[in-house]
């Protein structure tokens, strides 16, 4: 027997390869799943030329006519806590829908004209059967010049068998100057899947 056939039939040599094709193996795999688990998205990770990095911008704090920062529902000014009073009474309860059409900002009611706004069965509004507007809650989440988050906790008629839901209900600033009004343009109910007893 010559050397060569010597040295492939040793046992050393025999261990050295299956090391080799055990780490050749871990290698190819590795790069097979970074392939298929890379994604597909081939663009590039840089930005285009012309970006330029802004921070958001700052948030300013809403303020009264007094010049009191807004930390209440009640501190709102009275033709605000009137826009959403009216966005409930009309466009959640589905009665007077042309009414609701001044107090709903264009985002919503987007696709939409006045007419086909207020005959339609179908709005981008839950609906919510309200027993009555005077014993809705409501609650302020925040205030500032570019958006206002009020939660407001609604019950329906004992006949209704529907439980009280809270619903989230942002406004926005909408036009430019003295034309400038806050509108509605988010309703969701704020829903959290109960925790079950055990």
């Amino acid at each position: 027997m010559n050397t060569v056939q010597t040295a492939l039939s040793s046992a050393r040599f025999n261990r050295l390869m299956l090391w080799l094709g055990i780490v050749v193996l871990a290698v190819g795999t590795g790069v097979l799943v970074f392939k298929l688990a890379g994604g597909s998205d081939q663009r590039d990770a840089n930005p285009s030329p012309g970006f330029k990095a802004q921070l958001p911008t700052k948030i300013v704090p809403l303020k009264n006519a007094s010049g009191t920062t807004i930390k209440t529902f009640w501190q709102l000014d009275p033709a605000l806590r009137s826009t959403i009073r009216k966005f409930i009474g009309t466009a959640v309860m589905r009665r007077h829908l042309d009414q609701s059409w001044n107090v709903v900002a264009p985002s919503l009611k987007a696709g939409y004209t006045y007419k086909r706004w207020s005959t339609a069965d179908k709005l981008p509004v839950i609906p919510y059967p309200v027993d009555s507007l005077d014993k809705v809650q409501y609650y302020l989440d925040y205030a500032s010049t570019k958006a206002i988050l009020v939660e407001v906790g609604l019950g329906a008629k004992p006949e209704k068998n529907i439980r009280p839901t809270t619903f989230q209900l942002e406004l926005v600033p909408v036009g430019k100057g003295a034309n400038q009004r806050w509108m509605v343009d988010y309703w969701m109910p704020r829903w959290t899947p109960p925790v079950p007893e055990n």
